[in-house]
């Protein structure tokens, strides 16, 4: 045999160990972060405080969550690459419709395997899935008549995510944007009120075990006529009414600028209170409303205009500007609880196309993210002139309305103060150093790579204020930037 031949042969055999090292500490990887994330034990419950999610052993409980709406219609080998990829990215959550129904998402309403989630129409006679009726009062699916074909796929699918310490925030019947197709909404009103208490009382008895779940109540809607008010009720009964449930926590996706806990129909339902807007400028004030809210109860951003639905995507959100960190950065740092976020092209689970925007830019700077919020003690963190803690910013950070407006908390014995300093910022900051213990260390973190500057080689006392000034672009080219102080004393990264 030639020296060339056998210099090919060793290249491809070289090459095919390096491909192997490469599989093999892939797969490390994912069984390290499936058995980081697996770790978090299921059911979850309030802190003691009320302030955020611990699991059954009291580990603090950040919802770091993706969107994956329509994700019902995929095969497991399409769920599962999403999970395994939000795995990668240090994501713990997702919120998913039970049953689907938007008309440009992935053949709604049917599952992934090919089933659908009623048996009968209102008449009696059998449904094939059809969404469009001549007589909707008659046509409209039954749900009194659940098809055990579609529910045993959810059921597989729920335990396919429990087994990867995923939280799945459960919609039973998206009720959709007012006027459009989006939503069960005049599938509800047609079926009346004691069918849906009826479908109500059948899902919350099916999961009554299931402990890795949040009911998600609502969606897209807040304003209800006395119809519409009837059968969300009912719905919301029904679910209410199966003692000795797992899973314990109502939130909502109402009207864009209102949190869940501030709908006047059924804000009072809700104990996990989400933040909801389409804008790009609502989210600090929403979030700091929901977190002083009272009764206190554990808070979080739940929808934000989405990476890649803007100019730049699919032109759908026309406040989804990048970058999109943002929105996730300031409803962290106000709610304290976590956030959501999505993309555009995602959440609607069409192939091939929501493959190739799983690794997007956005999706890199939420995985850093969540890894910064998991190498903090988050859950100790108040947000600026809230709840006791001293206002952190006082010159140079805007207002909670304004784009410009600079999201800061700090832990109330001083060792962590953290900002968000967004993209159209300008200028210095002053930062009121009594806030923390004395020998801060000072660095700024750019969002779109991880990295850190050291903002001085010597330490800074906490007396009086501080003037910090950012540096210009950061590597992505925005000029967002995250500062943080902590103490000398502080063991955390």
């Amino acid at each position: 045999m030639s020296r060339e031949k056998n210099d090919v042969r060793f290249s491809r055999f070289t090459s095919n160990i390096v491909t192997h090292m490469k599989l093999f500490l892939l797969l490390v990887v994912h069984l390290l972060c499936g058995i980081a994330l697996a770790q978090v034990q299921f059911p979850l419950k309030s802190s003691p405080d009320n302030r955020y999610l611990i699991d059954r052993q009291n580990k603090p409980f950040p919802i770091l969550g993706r969107t994956a709406w329509t994700i019902i219609s995929q095969p497991p080998i399409g769920y599962s690459t999403f999970i395994e990829n939000s795995l990668t990215k240090g994501f713990n959550a997702i919120e998913v419709a039970g049953v689907f129904h938007w008309p440009d998402s992935n053949h709604p309403p049917f599952s992934g395997n090919g089933a659908v989630p009623f048996l009968r129409q209102i008449n009696g006679a059998a449904w094939d899935g059809s969404l469009k009726y001549r007589d909707t009062l008659a046509e409209a699916p039954d749900f009194t008549t659940p098809n055990e074909q579609y529910w045993a796929y959810v059921d597989t699918f729920l335990n396919y995510c429990a087994s990867k310490g995923i939280l799945v925030l459960l919609f039973p019947a998206y009720v959709g944007y007012p006027g459009t197709d989006e939503g069960w909404m005049t599938e509800l009103v047609a079926n009346g009120a004691e069918r849906i208490r009826s479908y109500g009382e059948w899902i919350a008895r099916r999961y009554k075990k299931q402990a890795n779940l949040v009911w998600m109540l609502l969606g897209d809607d807040g304003k209800f006529d006395n119809a519409k008010k009837e059968v969300e009720a009912a719905l919301i009964k029904g679910l209410k009414s199966v003692a000795g449930q797992q899973s314990i926590f109502y939130s909502a996706e109402s009207s864009s600028g209102q949190n869940a806990r501030d709908q006047p129909h059924f804000g009072h339902e809700m104990n996990l209170n989400g933040v909801y807007t389409w804008d790009s400028v609502g989210v600090p004030r929403l979030g700091r409303h929901a977190y002083s809210q009272q009764p206190v109860m554990p808070a979080f951003l739940l929808e934000e205009p989405y990476d890649e639905e803007g100019p730049d995507g699919n032109a759908r959100n026309p406040h989804a500007t990048q970058p999109v960190r943002r929105f996730a950065w300031w409803g962290w740092l106000t709610t304290i609880g976590g956030y959501m976020a999505g993309n555009g092209f995602i959440w609607q689970f069409i192939d091939p196309y929501w493959q190739q925007h799983l690794d997007t830019q956005a999706a890199q700077d939420l995985k850093r993210l969540n890894a910064f919020i998991q190498s903090v003690e988050w859950w100790k963190l108040v947000p600026s002139g809230m709840n006791g803690m001293k206002t952190l910013i006082t010159e140079g950070g805007g207002n909670d309305a304004s784009s410009d407006f600079v999201t800061a908390a700090a832990t109330p014995g001083g060792d962590l103060m953290v900002a968000y300093l967004p993209p159209s910022h300008e200028g210095n900051n002053m930062v009121n150093m009594a806030a923390l213990k004395n020998k801060i260390r000072a660095t700024w973190l750019d969002p779109s790579t991880g990295e850190t500057i050291a903002v001085s080689s010597t330490p800074f006392s906490n007396k009086g204020v501080q003037k910090f000034t950012p540096p210009s672009k950061n590597t992505s080219g925005y000029k967002d930037w995250v500062l943080v102080l902590r103490s000398m004393h502080h063991s955390s990264p």
